[in-house]
C-alpha cells in the first residue's frame, strides 16, 4: 500500500485529496485508456449540465416568467451548491469506495437535471439546479482521484488532461449546440437530453470503474486555518473577486448577443462556440505568460485587461458577427487567463498548504461566479445590458485593486523577512 498526498488541478474543477491506494498506481496496466475516456465522457455531461441553462436563459425566463433578478438564480443556485456542497460530501464520502461515491455523484446529478426538466415554477428549477450541483460536486473530484490511482505515475498528467478535455468539449461544443436545441426543441428538451445522458453515464461507470481505491479528503481543520490567516486568504479570495466581475456578462451572454446582433439560434450558438474557443486560447496564454513573466505579472494581465473587453462586448454597438465574434474571443483569451498564474501563485506563497489553498480556491471560483450571476440580475433589472457593462466594469477595478493590494502586502512581507 502506498499513501501520497496529491494535487489535481482541472480548470473549473480542482479536488484536493490524499490517496491510499489498495493496489499498484498502475491499476489497469492493460487498456486503462477505456476508463479515462469514460469519466472524460461524464464529465463533458456535468459540463454540459452546469453551463447549458447559459445558452437557453432567454427562452427559459419566457416560459417560467423569470425577472432578471430570477434568471441569475438558475446559475447562482447552482454555484452556491456546489462551493458548500462539494467539499462537505467529499469529506462524508471520503472513505466510501471510489466506484460507489462515482455512481452516487452521477445518479444524483441526474436526478437534479431530471427535476430540472420537470420544473413547472422558478422554485422547483432552482431546486433541481441545487441538486444537480451537489451530484456534480461528488463526482468531479472523484473522478479526477481515480484517474490519478489508475495510471502509472508518470501518465498522471496525462490522465488528468484527458478527463478534464470533457469540461473543454462541453464549453466549446456542448453549451451551445444545448443552446440551440434549447431555442428550437424547448429549454426543457435540453434537460432532457442530459438527463438521459447521465442515465447512461451512471450505468456505464457501475460497469466500466473498478473497486478497491479509497480517498481520504483533506482536514476541515486545515481548511479553517488557512481562512483566518490574512495573508493566504486574501490572496485565495482573488479568485472570487476576479470571477463574480466575469461573469456578470456570461450570466446573459446569450441576450447580449441577441441584442447585439439581433440574430436568432444559429447565431447565438456560433457565438458562444467563438468564446468557448477563446477560453481554451486563455488557459494556454495563463501557463505561457506564467513561465515567461512570473505569476504576480500575469495575473495583472488577467485582471486587467478583461475590464475594457467587457466593456466593449456591453456598451459598444457591435452590429456585424464577425466583431462580435472578434470581442468575445479576446475578451475569454484575457479573461480565462487567470487560472494558472493564481494557482502558481498561491503554491508559491504557500507550498506547505499548497492542497488547502487550490481546494478554497476552487471553492471561490463558484462563490465569485454565483455573486457575478446575482449582480447581473439586478443590474439587468434596472437598466438592461448597458447596465451589466457598468456593473462588471466596477466589479473588474474591485478585482483589480484587490490584487493590487494584497501584491502589495505580500512585497512588504518579503521586504520584512
Amino acid at each position: 500500500m502506498t499513501a501520497g498526498r496529491i494535487v489535481v488541478d482541472g480548470g473549473s474543477y480542482r479536488v484536493t485529496a490524499t490517496l491510499r491506494l489498495r493496489r499498484h498506481p498502475c491499476a489497469l496496466p492493460r487498456g486503462f485508456m477505456p476508463l479515462l475516456l469514460l469519466l472524460s465522457a461524464a464529465t463533458f455531461v456535468v459540463g454540459i449540465g452546469a453551463f447549458a441553462v447559459i445558452g437557453v436563459i432567454s427562452p427559459l425566463s419566457r416560459d417560467l416568467g423569470l425577472t432578471p433578478v430570477g434568471a441569475s438564480w438558475v446559475m447562482s443556485s447552482y454555484a452556491l451548491a456546489y462551493a458548500v456542497g462539494s467539499p462537505l460530501l467529499t469529506s462524508a464520502t471520503g472513505r466510501f469506495d471510489r466506484r460507489t461515491v462515482l455512481i452516487l455523484g452521477m445518479a444524483l446529478f441526474g436526478l437534479g437535471v431530471l427535476a430540472s426538466a420537470l420544473a413547472t415554477n422558478p422554485t422547483l428549477l432552482y431546486a433541481g439546479r441545487v441538486v444537480t450541483a451537489l451530484g456534480a460536486g461528488l463526482y468531479s473530484p472523484t473522478a479526477a482521484g481515480v484517474a490519478i490511482a489508475s495510471v502509472p505515475i508518470e501518465r498522471r498528467g496525462q490522465a488528468l488532461s484527458i478527463v478534464y478535455a470533457g469540461l473543454t468539449l462541453a464549453q466549446v461544443a456542448g453549451v451551445p449546440a444545448g443552446g440551440y436545441l434549447g431555442y428550437l426543441l424547448g429549454w426543457s428538451q435540453v434537460f432532457w437530453i442530459v438527463a438521459a445522458l447521465a442515465a447512461a453515464m451512471t450505468l456505464a461507470l457501475a460497469l466500466r470503474v473498478p473497486r478497491a481505491i479509497d480517498v481520504a479528503p483533506a482536514r476541515l481543520s486545515d481548511l479553517v486555518s488557512t481562512l483566518v490567516n490574512p495573508r493566504l486568504a486574501g490572496a485565495v479570495l482573488l479568485t472570487a473577486s476576479v470571477m463574480c466581475a466575469g461573469w456578470i456578462p456570461y450570466t446573459f451572454l446569450a441576450p447580449i448577443i441577441e441584442e447585439k446582433t439581433g440574430g436568432g439560434p444559429e447565431v447565438v450558438a456560433l457565438l458562444l462556440v467563438v468564446y468557448g474557443f477563446g477560453s481554451v486560447a486563455g488557459n494556454l496564454l495563463g501557463g505561457v505568460l506564467t513561465d515567461r513573466v512570473g505569476p504576480n505579472r500575469a495575473l495583472l494581465v488577467a485582471t486587467v485587461l478583461p475590464v475594457p473587453m467587457m466593456a466593449a462586448v456591453t456598451l459598444i454597438p457591435w452590429h456585424q458577427v464577425w466583431l462580435g465574434g472578434l470581442l468575445l474571443f479576446a475578451w475569454a483569451s484575457v479573461g480565462w487567463a487567470i487560472s494558472v498564474p493564481q494557482q502558481a501563485r498561491l503554491v508559491a506563497l504557500d507550498p506547505a498548504r499548497t492542497q488547502v489553498l487550490l481546494s478554497l480556491s476552487a471553492a471561490c471560483i463558484y462563490i465569485g461566479a454565483s455573486v457575478g450571476s446575482l449582480v447581473a440580475g439586478f443590474a439587468k433589472s434596472m437598466g438592461g445590458i448597458p447596465a451589466i457593462g457598468i456593473a462588471a466594469i466596477l466589479a473588474g477595478l474591485i478585482g483589480i485593486a484587490h490584487l493590487a493590494l494584497t501584491l502589495s502586502r505580500e512585497q512588504r512581507q518579503a521586504a520584512t523577512t
